[in-house]
């Protein structure tokens, strides 16, 4: 789509108001950017059949703002996909509310690779690192795409032992506008990622900056885009937990490593409770972090594998991956 279709389709992707079943309402309501732009809250509620309260909108404001996004994509190089296009990553359509548009620098095809998602926490003690490494790059060497979030800590090392394989191709979902790379440490990473044919992804137009809720935003796709999710080692309030909440709720399988519970694993797993509880006495609610853990994950069954040949076994036998043919389990 070019012109004004790419301007609806901007201006729409920012009423982050709506879901993107409105959005797409909206779209076949529409006659194009202009019209849109002489829309109310109230011309807006009346489409979508809902009553919209505590939003801002100025129409004229917001195209505006699409016309400068739509320079900075041409002047970039950078492509997007929309929910109902053919090239949209299949698995991200399961979600109750998937991204209406998706932005993109790279290959978006090796989304169509078997994916596997490999999270964990960005204080990863040296153990978890290697095998996070290695994890990625035995998946990439079987012909996996590594999915993660181009973090410090495990999802570096994920994107960065999946470029060790011949054929790694690897995909980071970023929470802000990929105009930018978040953190910027890992600008280098980024390009060699693109460099062996992986992707850059984000739901968010160019010039969106990165908050705290668009971390949580980005670990919903990071693990809608996998039929699987990898959680290397992950103390309470890790955002990894968040991500293995979303993988469950999107039906999909979480598996643990057993770097989770290392000896290391467990004094930074008490550190990390600490410094919750000290949150806790400033008053900051803190329960929903103090309530997860990895060891909260294994007693209702999520198997613990030691690496790429035990997720392929549990992949292979689930579900209850634990018993294999030869009758041995692959749970530690």
């Amino acid at each position: 789509m070019q012109g004004d279709d790419v301007l609806l389709r901007l201006m729409l992707a920012g009423a982050t108001f709506l879901t993107t079943k409105e959005k797409t309402v909206l779209q076949n309501n529409l006659d194009g950017s202009a019209s849109f732009a002489l829309y109310s809250i109230e011309d807006i509620s009346r489409v979508v059949r809902r009553v919209i309260r505590r939003a801002t909108w100025n129409g004229a404001e917001r195209l505006a703002q699409a016309q400068r996004e739509a320079r900075v994509l041409d002047a970039l190089g950078i492509r997007w996909t929309a929910w109902d296009s053919a090239d949209f990553p299949a698995l991200l359509r399961e979600m109750a509310d998937p991204p209406y548009l998706l932005f993109y620098r790279g290959n978006v095809d090796c989304l169509k690779n078997p994916c596997v998602s490999v999270v964990g926490t960005r204080r990863a003690t040296v153990s978890a690192r290697k095998a996070t490494e290695t994890f990625a790059r035995d998946a990439a060497d079987d012909g996996c795409t590594v999915v993660s979030g181009l973090a410090y800590g495990i999802d570096g090392h994920a994107h960065k032992g999946c470029l060790l394989s011949a054929r790694g191709q690897t995909a980071a979902v970023l929470p802000c506008g990929i105009d930018t790379i978040t953190p910027s440490a890992h600008k280098k990473l980024a390009q060699r990622l693109l460099e062996k044919g992986g992707v850059l992804l984000s739901e968010y137009a160019p010039g969106t900056g990165a908050q705290a809720f668009r971390f949580v935003q980005r670990n919903r796709i990071v693990a809608a885009l996998s039929s699987a999710t990898v959680v290397m080692q992950a103390p309470a309030g890790s955002g990894a937990l968040i991500t293995a909440e979303f993988a469950l709720e999107y039906g999909r399988d979480v598996l643990l490593h057993a770097e989770c519970f290392s000896d290391d694993a467990r004094l930074v797993e008490q550190e990390a409770i600490r410094q919750l509880r000290m949150q806790a006495v400033r008053g900051k609610n803190v329960a929903h972090k103090l309530a997860q853990s990895v060891q909260r994950y294994r007693d209702d069954g999520a198997p613990v594998i030691a690496g790429y040949a035990d997720y392929q076994s549990c992949r292979a036998d689930a579900p209850g991956c634990g018993n294999r043919d030869d009758g041995q389990s692959t749970l530690f």
